[in-house]
């Protein structure tokens, strides 16, 4: 999650708690009336690294094994 998502979350949250009815779309313009705060948490949030992706084509290449040039027949 981004920085973002996390601040807007937390808003809902607090929003929430106080009132039932509280959406998250108010969270949303709530949060970004209150953006100046998203820097100051109280606490401090571990956003997880994304692992590196590969694409199946890639991958597809990578286990192949590549002749060299040697190896093909000569005419």
């Amino acid at each position: 999650m981004s920085a973002w998502n996390d601040f807007v979350k937390k808003i809902y949250h607090e929003g929430h708690n106080k009132d039932k009815s509280y959406s998250f779309r108010q969270a949303l313009k709530d949060a970004s009336a209150r953006k100046s705060e998203m820097g100051k948490s109280e606490t401090v949030m571990v956003v997880k690294s994304k692992k590196a992706r590969t694409s199946r084509k890639s991958r597809k290449s990578s286990k192949r094994s590549k002749k060299s040039k040697t190896h093909r027949r000569r005419k």
